[in-house]
């Protein structure tokens, strides 16, 4: 616990420095939660929500919620990853593969949209964004097709000091409370948040790379609690104030510096201010068909943040008729986690993930779990048990 006081302590700084992405494993299944080029990726309506809960067994709060949506409009063609469909006798289902033929007319282009909800809480700091979308797919020839996109939105950031265990009284870092002169109340802080991406892709591989804040650095905190604690720090510093002013031993100009440090930590004049890092993103992975029911898709995902270390995760994940999957997922010298998944309906289905973590603090607890949950609306193409 001592460790992740010190972590929020040093978050709460003159400069903070956070995730702004949060952490999630099923990373293969949500390939738009990290790249807007995404966006009308699917031939259908892709909705889906991830909820994440890391280290459980530890004392502290760590949770994770996304929720997520993007379609293509103008988009007359099947690109999507995954099985082609069986093509019944009796039901018509209205598919145009993009391969280039002689008297084939060639798709042009297509277009995406889609938004972002994202709520990211680690202890007292949760992290909260609200992004929209747009994408545009240009076709190269045949199921080849070039893609790039961009989110807009509002990232925020809050920090709550209530029953922060401080080691020195009257910590100017520190809002308090005035009635108990204990630690408490909020800061918050936002900018304006921007994401660009670029994704070539056909129906069986995609490579994309993305960068998230690119544009947008520093932002400040405001102190969101009327009651911030001045009692507690004038109770506390006026009597070394006035110690200081009255002793004659001390050279004039320390005793001058001493004021001005005593008098800053009495007002608490402490400019806030946050950093939101630029992250750089790249993805790989795609769909290997094996006989007539298995299908095998690797995933892979390399995380570049400005400041930080590079982490590279991967995902396996085995099918089974397009219906149910098992797999599992790694994370570079931190966790490794096993995946179970189906398709409920062939509108929804939902992945589970537990994970062992093998590093730092997190290796004390007893384990992450996430469950993704996902929704494809007007899809018409792609059916769970295809008629053969």
């Amino acid at each position: 616990m001592r460790f992740l006081i010190l972590l929020f302590l040093f978050l709460a700084s003159f400069r903070g420095i956070a995730q702004q992405t949060p952490q999630f494993s099923q990373f293969m299944m949500n390939r738009f939660l990290y790249n807007p080029a995404f966006a009308g990726f699917e031939d259908y309506w892709d909705v889906q929500s991830g909820f994440r809960t890391q280290w459980t067994g530890i004392n502290t709060a760590n949770r994770t919620f996304y929720t997520t949506a993007n379609f293509a409009f103008d988009k007359s063609d099947r690109t999507s990853t995954g099985i082609t469909p069986y093509m019944s006798k009796t039901i018509r289902r209205n598919y145009s593969p993009t391969y280039i033929r002689k008297k084939t007319r060639k798709v042009n282009f297509h277009q995406g949209v889609g938004m972002q909800l994202l709520s990211d809480q680690i202890g007292p700091v949760t992290s909260m964004s609200l992004s929209g979308t747009y994408a545009y797919h240009l076709s190269l020839g045949g199921e080849r097709k070039l893609a790039t996109g961009g989110s807009i939105g509002y990232y925020q950031r809050v920090l709550d000091m209530t029953n922060f265990n401080v080691r020195d009284a009257g910590d100017p870092f520190i809002t308090y409370s005035n009635s108990s002169g204990l630690p408490a109340g909020r800061i918050s802080g936002g900018q304006s948040l921007i994401n660009v991406g670029a994704l070539y892709y056909t129906r069986k591989f995609y490579v994309g790379l993305s960068a998230n804040q690119p544009v947008f650095g520093d932002f400040f905190f405001t102190n969101k609690s009327s009651d911030n604690g001045q009692a507690t720090r004038d109770a506390i510093y006026d009597p070394l104030i006035a110690e200081v002013s009255a002793d004659e031993t001390i050279d004039p100009d320390r005793k001058l510096w001493l004021l001005a440090q005593l008098n800053f930590k009495k007002n608490g004049a402490t400019q806030w201010m946050g950093t939101v890092a630029p992250t750089v993103f790249f993805q790989a992975g795609g769909d290997i068909r094996s006989g007539e029911h298995w299908t095998y898709s690797p995933a892979v995902l390399v995380k570049y943040m400005k400041g930080a270390t590079l982490v590279a995760e991967a995902n396996m994940r085995v099918k089974y008729d397009e219906q149910f999957w098992v797999g599992g997922t790694y994370r570079h010298k931190d966790a490794i986690g096993i995946m179970v998944g189906a398709h409920v309906s062939n509108a929804l289905n939902l992945t589970y993930v537990y994970e062992m973590h093998s590093n730092g603090y997190a290796r004390q607890s007893m384990g992450s779990h996430e469950i993704v949950l996902g929704m494809k609306f007007r899809n018409r193409i792609f059916m769970s048990n295809p008629a053969y």
